[in-house]
């Protein structure tokens, strides 16, 4: 056990040597996941929208329209950028994408209401941007609402019926609406979470990989198998002891400051949290050394495994259901350590969740592990001793 600990540490100081002498692996490594954290956290850090830009085309210009309008502009979702009395002017706005919806209120829109006949208020949406549409369908609803709820209520009060009396009536069953989790709504808690671990994830996967496949390029697996004194045991968990100090650190790091700075919340176990991600860590270093294992150019698995980012995040389940995906893609997604961490992760950070609900996914996460380890181990071992008999061969 001592000589395989010593095995091990020479190989590690060996690696730390290798990234010091790679600029490349040094901006991956040590730069890309700093930087890429507080860039693409920052984009989202309003984490909801305001003041999103619509136009009112209103026909009738009556107290109430005008009353309308201006709650429309009051709502914090939304601004009101014009207001124009003509249908084909609103709709250029739109179309232009000056405005992302325009709000058609009709003729006689006081009258008909005042009559008790009831009119229709029209929502133009620009639903390329769906996000930006649901925020203007959700807050003209709400102001809708609330006209709606206020001018009925007036009209039960002129008939003879006590407050509390029309408030029954105008609304006899309510709901009441709760977020449970991400109560604010907001894009930013549940993306900015999810690229985190995204960066720590592709970043280690990247940088591992270029390190193994210089080895090949090189034709220095050889001194890699030397090192640790001919035990692919060593020359693996060497090679990737550094890059699980290293990024723990990183998720730590990410865990306490970039959760702090952009204000996300972590409500449920951090010891689950911890070893979720010490084994997601560990068998993202497994899938490096594998992967990387057929590649014989450092620049080919670069390129190989950048474009493996959005894929990886598309079919993880975090941005789109898993079980809405075909089930190839079902297949493959349960294979990437990423899912079942992801999963987890949002259980944990923003449900509140503990040990017995991520259970699965710890055992789901060490079985890939359990797999993809003695996959490794047998392919890296048939690199090493293939490697090791060529080498003696030319020295014979």
């Amino acid at each position: 056990m001592k000589q395989k600990a010593k095995n091990i540490y020479a190989v590690l100081k060996r690696e730390v040597r290798l990234i010091s002498k790679d600029v490349n692996l040094i901006s991956i490594l040590l730069l890309a996941p700093i930087f890429y954290s507080f860039f693409y956290g920052s984009i989202y850090i309003n984490k909801v929208e305001s003041d999103v830009k619509v136009t009112v085309v209103d026909m009738d210009r009556s107290n109430t329209s005008q009353k309308l309008i201006r709650m429309f502009d009051a709502h914090q979702l939304i601004a009101v950028e014009n207001v124009v009395g003509d249908y084909s002017r609103g709709r250029s706005e739109v179309e232009s994408g000056d405005v992302q919806g325009m709000i058609f209120i009709p003729k006689n829109f006081e009258a008909d209401l005042k009559s008790e006949l009831g009119t229709d208020l029209k929502i133009y949406l620009n639903t390329t941007r769906f996000l930006v549409s649901n925020d203007i369908n959700k807050s003209v609803n709400d102001v809708i609402a609330t006209l709606s709820a206020g001018m009925r209520l007036k009209y039960f009060e002129v008939h003879g019926f006590s407050y509390n009396q029309a408030k029954e009536m105008i609304e006899p069953l309510r709901t009441d609406m709760r977020p449970m989790f991400n109560s604010i709504e907001g894009y930013g808690d549940f993306l900015i979470p999810s690229i985190l671990i995204l960066i720590i994830h592709q970043t280690l996967l990247i940088g591992l990989s270029e390190s193994v496949s210089k080895e090949r390029e090189t034709n220095k697996l050889h001194e890699l198998y030397d090192r640790s004194n001919q035990s692919t045991f060593a020359a693996i968990h060497g090679k990737g002891l550094f890059y699980a100090i290293l990024f723990s650190a990183y998720t730590l790091f990410f865990f306490t400051i970039n959760f702090t700075v952009f204000k996300i919340a972590q409500r449920g176990s951090a010891s689950a949290l911890a070893l979720l991600t010490v084994l997601m860590i560990v068998a993202v270093i497994y899938f490096s050394f594998f992967i990387s294992s057929f590649f014989k150019r450092k620049i080919t698995a670069l390129q190989f495994l950048t474009l493996t980012s959005y894929p990886i995040f598309l079919i993880s389940g975090y941005s789109w259901p898993l079980e809405a995906m075909p089930f190839p893609l079902q297949a493959i997604s349960n294979l990437i350590p990423l899912t079942p961490y992801l999963n987890a992760f949002a259980r944990i950070t923003q449900m509140g969740a503990g040990w017995n609900e991520v259970m699965p996914q710890i055992i789901h996460i060490s079985v890939l592990i359990l797999v993809v380890s003695t996959a490794t181990f047998f392919r890296m071992n048939k690199l090493f001793t293939a490697k090791t008999q060529l080498t003696t061969n030319h020295g014979d």
